[in-house]
């Protein structure tokens, strides 16, 4: 084989780039390794993602199309993946003997002029070298990564009926499926619950009963009508049936006045489909099969597409993992017909390959990163896969939970991802609902995504979770903490602001038991958790002022943007802004200062300010002045008031 072999380093950042060239055609492209490291480092700790459905998390160094990451006990650390050909690449090697980037081992022949590149990011900090490496990766494939309120999914509270979810293969017996959806959602709207938009899962459109390895199944749900939705199987015709929708979906879509988010899973061998469009094994590589499915979905105002089923079809089509063609068409396929219809994308049953090949796709949104239906024993996974996909600027999605569930419904604000729940009509908690969201409906949630701190790497698979998020208003990071307990007996934790980001004195917010402390950069934070405990804090620094703004009182993300929508920090004050909902008529603001800080209205109005001297905290009602604007890429109408705390004099 005649094979080239660059190296590339930049001056600007932590970065090289390996490529290798085929001069001549490649008739076993498994052998094409570039680099292979055979001496290694001693005591390197070693993580990355198994081949499995969400990615799950892995201390080892699993050889598939996975970033790999090496590290010390200093924080020391390096990610290694491949940069280009997403889909028939792969790690290769152990860790302690070789260390390789390469192909998948049934990769077809390749042409002469062939090139792989492979990334290597290195760094202090495990998180700060994520995010490096990911920075790095989709700059080079030329993505433009996606606001945290970049599509409707993003921006506000949904309904999913999905797996999980009360209505998900079953409805109210009296009123059908879609009469039971047109009711749950007058209910809400008379509840003053502000869901944006519907989630459609797999029981809407036609179906086979032929799972992917050929076996036949049995119906969905046996105590409901047979028919072509009530099935399990492959897709046989992405329209909505009309033992459902009797007018259609765009129909019922105007009925309950809500933008959809619709799923879809593999191509059934017995699908029509195949007669008009080129199907590799489950999946589709022609452009005209994605450009009628969206098209159709799009003309009942559905918004996001969500692709279920990512590792069944790359199991099941062997060709997207060995021709270098046939993955692209997949996805490239998927992201272009979307894009002409100005929809966003959802990956969903992702492999590792999956969230590294979705990089490339300005309009692939969101991603799940747990099984279905959110719970405590998925909470590692989504921490540790949100670590992958925030890094390459793909927001996590947890899956469906209940509106009762608050720990659930914290953490699925944190992610800075989606907020959905699947109650059934009369059981959704609106209270706690509210603590994620605005009146309209708008998430109030970090900059970033809520992910292990780096501490956790080295930390046994028993001690504590500690994740974080953070929300940066220009110099001033607040950071947003989880805690929760993964052995059997009470255990003790511990953080410090530097370890979150807060390189400054901060205050630590307890939000359980509403006190607070005042500490270090350096100085640790310690709490005792109970064997099922959770613990959630707030740290936020001292401005120069000395005025401690925590924020809204009522929210998971007190200081989120979408609440508090500027901070300046000046010498003598802090300048806050604040946005409201059309509906709200005032927002309770608190915080902590030595001594009682003044306040005034630069815009809106004020209540008076109350002020504890021994605990530093003050409180101040905040009402919007008359001026309404438009918030972000939804256009949504907002009140503002811009307040002015200062020193007393």
């Amino acid at each position: 084989m005649g094979l080239r072999g660059s190296i590339r380093a930049y001056i600007d950042r932590p970065v090289l780039l390996f490529t290798i060239t085929s001069d001549e055609p490649v008739s076993d492209p498994a052998r094409v390794r570039f680099p292979r490291f055979t001496e290694l480092p001693r005591n390197l700790h070693h993580f990355s993602y198994a081949n499995e459905a969400f990615a799950p998390a892995s201390f080892a160094l699993e050889e598939n199309g996975t970033p790999w990451l090496l590290y010390d006990v200093q924080g020391d650390a390096a990610v290694l993946s491949p940069v280009a050909n997403f889909m028939i690449a792969s790690m290769w090697g152990n860790g302690r003997t070789e260390i390789a980037s390469g192909l998948n081992k049934r990769v077809a022949p390749l042409p002469a002029g062939f090139t792989h590149t492979t990334i290597m990011a290195m760094g202090r900090g495990v998180n700060a070298t994520w995010d490096a490496w990911g920075s790095a990766l989709t700059t080079l494939v030329g993505a433009r990564r996606p606001a945290n309120d970049a599509d409707v999914g993003l921006r506000y509270l949904g309904y999913w009926t999905d797996n999980g979810a009360q209505y998900y293969y079953d409805y109210d017996r009296q009123k059908g499926y879609a009469g039971t959806l047109e009711e749950l959602v007058r209910r809400y709207r008379d509840e003053g619950i502000p869901i944006r938009y519907l989630q459609l899962d797999s029981w809407w459109y036609y179906k086979t009963l032929t799972e992917p390895t050929g076996k036949t199944g049995a119906p969905k749900n046996p105590a409901l009508p047979q028919g072509e939705w009530n099935r399990y199987g492959g897709l046989l015709k992405y329209e909505a049936h009309p033992a459902l929708f009797r007018d259609g979906l765009a129909a019922f879509q105007k009925r309950v006045g809500l933008p959809l988010i619709a799923h879809n899973r593999w191509i059934d061998p017995a699908s029509p489909y195949r007669e008009r469009y080129r199907i590799s094994g489950l999946a589709a590589v022609d452009p005209g099969w994605w450009q009628e499915i969206i098209a159709y979905l799009a003309s009942a105002n559905g918004v996001t597409y969500e692709q279920d089923w990512l590792n069944v079809m790359y199991e099941h089509s062997p060709e997207l993992g060995r021709s270098f063609g046939a993955g692209n068409a997949f996805t490239d396929g998927m992201a272009d017909a979307a894009r002409e219809k100005g929809l966003t994308l959802q990956y969903s049953m992702a492999l590792p390959r999956h969230f590294l090949q979705g990089a490339r796709y300005d309009n692939l949104t969101t991603i799940r990163v747990s099984g279905d239906r959110f719970e405590r024993s998925k909470w590692d996974t989504f921490l540790y896969a949100s670590r992958l996909a925030s890094a390459l600027g793909i927001w996590p999605w947890s899956d469906v939970f209940m509106s009762a569930e608050a720990d659930n419904l914290l953490l699925a604000t944190l992610s800075g991802g989606m907020v959905g729940v699947g109650d059934r009509i009369g059981a959704e908690n609106r209270e706690n609902l509210l603590r994620a969201v605005r009146p309209d409906g708008v998430i109030v949630k970090p900059d970033t995504s809520l992910v292990p701190i780096d501490a956790m790497y080295t930390a046994g698979s028993k001690r504590p979770m500690i994740a974080a998020a953070h929300t940066d208003h220009g110099t001033l990071r607040s950071a947003y903490v989880f805690s929760y307990n993964r052995g059997s007996k009470a255990a003790d934790a511990s953080f410090t602001p530097a370890q979150l980001g807060v390189p400054r004195e901060a205050y630590v917010y307890a939000a359980r038991n509403r006190t607070a402390r005042r500490l270090q950069p350096g100085e640790a934070f310690s709490f005792t958790l109970a064997p099922d405990g959770t613990a959630y804090f707030v740290v936020v620094p001292v401005p120069r002022a000395g005025i401690t703004l925590i924020g809204d009182e009522d929210k998971f993300v007190p200081d989120g943007r979408k609440r508090i929508a500027a901070l300046e920090d000046e010498p003598d004050r802090l300048i806050v802004t604040v946005n409201f909902a059309p509906q709200e008529r005032s927002v309770r603001l608190f915080g902590y200062a030595p001594q009682r800080p003044t306040v005034a209205a630069q815009t809106g109005s004020l209540g008076e300010l109350e002020f504890e001297p021994d605990s530093g905290r003050f409180e101040v009602t905040v009402s919007p002045g008359p001026q309404q604007l438009l918030e972000g890429p939804g256009k949504d109408p907002v009140g503002q008031a811009t307040v002015t705390l200062g020193s007393a004099q």
